[in-house]
């Protein structure tokens, strides 16, 4: 399988990738059915949408945040252990940060749960996010618990979200 840069997929025009298209199918109360064609498609995450099928999910958003209050680790993910895997990493980054001004970029798609949150699909877009000081990103959050859930929007209006 030929794999498409970030730079060509701008060019070329991703299908569900894009911020704009996640708000089109929230606006239509169909966010978990965008996270699945995208995550199947643009996003190459099949792994994680069949995860997010096993149970029920409460997802909310795109919220624009900031997202360095989450406390989510920087750099590439600790499963990445040997020099040629982050090299690889740090150059997807690096082609997100250059097409950056002409990308509508996809959601960070993040979940909170025991009290903590973790990004599932778009660390590469947050590194790159914060390597450019841009703090405010457009999110989409899934919860698994009606407590995780009651906790994701007691924060996004204590935090004054803006939902896009």
């Amino acid at each position: 399988m030929m794999k498409i840069s970030h730079k060509e997929r701008q060019t070329l025009g991703m299908t569900y990738g894009t911020t704009g298209c996640a708000i089109e199918y929230a606006r239509r109360g169909a966010i978990e059915e965008w996270l699945q064609l995208f995550l199947r498609n643009d996003g190459g995450n099949v792994v994680f949408a069949d995860g997010l099928l096993l149970e029920p999910r409460t997802y909310t958003g795109p919220v624009r945040m900031d997202i360095t209050k989450f406390g989510i680790e920087e750099g590439p993910p600790s499963y990445l252990t040997r020099a040629d895997e982050i090299a690889g990493f740090y150059d997807i980054v690096e082609q997100m940060t250059e097409c950056y001004s002409g990308w509508d970029m996809p959601p960070l798609i993040v979940n909170y749960a025991d009290g903590r949150f973790e990004i599932n699909d778009g660390r590469h877009r947050n590194v790159a996010l914060h390597q450019m000081n841009i703090t405010y990103a457009p999110v989409i959050f899934w919860t698994s618990s009606e407590e995780d859930q009651r906790y994701i929007s007691e924060y996004l209006s204590e935090e004054r979200a803006e939902y896009i």
